[in-house]
């Protein structure tokens, strides 16, 4: 298993990767704001940072409304940590549940890197 430090920079890299797509194809192919806010958290659970869900989506460009409806969201399924009403400034957090499945996903995502090079 990876750690949670290398585990977030896995996410870092999927993150510019993401970013970087808008580069070649148009912005309106793509679109996940609960991924985007999902590793977000995760990467700043382990570099020890508090986001709110405003830096999220200006960092990512998440319309506000859209921002906090997935808050919302993400809060009811038990993987955010926030004030749960979608309010776009408050501190935010993964749940340990949540944390432990960004780790396990991101553990698979590095066994499969590692399949499809060999």
């Amino acid at each position: 298993m990876i750690d949670h430090d290398e585990a977030a920079d896995l996410a870092a890299f999927m993150l510019a990767f993401r970013r970087s797509r808008t580069e070649e194809l148009p912005a309106s192919l793509f679109g996940e704001p609960s991924w985007d806010f999902l590793l977000e958290l995760f990467i700043a659970d382990a570099r020890s940072v508090r986001m709110t869900g405003r830096d999220i989506s200006e960092l990512h460009r998440i319309p506000a409304a859209v921002a906090s409806r997935w808050l919302l969201h993400l809060t009811v399924e038990g993987l955010i940590v926030g004030d749960g009403t979608g309010d776009l400034d408050d501190p935010l957090t993964l749940s340990g549940a949540a944390i432990g499945k960004m780790e396990r996903l991101l553990y698979k995502a590095s066994m499969l890197k590692h399949r499809v090079s060999e």
